[in-house]
């Protein structure tokens, strides 16, 4: 076998050494697939989880993965979680107003959580994305029978969420990929 080249390198500043990049040959790929993954948090956090307050999303390339809370600096946590912490509520108890931040991650490791619904008829939790006109397709290990939910993770502080990670698959970038014109 010779030695081939399967990817391209180009030395990127991003926080973590362990974020795999994406390149898009045209800007019409890149924004359909930002447009994707802003309507897919969207519907997430608004009809999935009942947030309405708003989310704070933080840049890819700033992101914090599993590996980086072993080898870097907690100043960095601080720098990209807790900047905007001296706000305050504007209500009488002037407790801290924590926002809440997101980011999309493409490691499972980061999102343990699985969204799941009770299913009265067969008496157990369902983990499957039952909300109307929600695509059918498997973007996770088909040979598992996984339905296409979207997982997540969390940081919490006190059982609080802080921050939420929501994952994606390339299968699903490829998928937005193949239908820009």
């Amino acid at each position: 076998m010779s030695k081939d080249n399967f990817f391209i390198f180009k030395d990127v500043n991003t926080d973590s050494d362990y974020l795999p990049l994406i390149t898009f040959k045209t800007i019409n790929q890149k924004e359909a697939v930002e447009n994707y993954i802003i309507s897919e948090a969207k519907d997430f956090f608004i009809n999935i989880l009942k947030i309405n307050d708003e989310l704070i999303q933080i840049p890819y390339p700033n992101l914090i993965t599993k590996q980086d809370f072993n080898t870097r600096d907690i100043k960095d946590f601080y720098n990209i979680l807790f900047y905007d912490l001296d706000q305050r509520h504007s209500n009488s108890n002037r407790k801290l107003k924590i926002n809440i931040k997101w980011g999309i991650t493409f490691d499972e490791e980061c999102t343990p959580i699985e969204v799941g619904y009770y299913n009265r008829a067969q008496d157990k939790i369902v983990y499957f994305d039952n909300r109307p006109n929600r695509p059918r397709i498997a973007y996770r290990r088909s040979h598992l029978n996984l339905m296409p939910y979207r997982k997540y993770g969390t940081i919490d502080i006190n059982r609080i969420p802080i921050f939420y990670y929501l994952y994606f698959t390339f299968q699903e970038i490829l998928d937005v990929i193949k239908n820009v014109n």
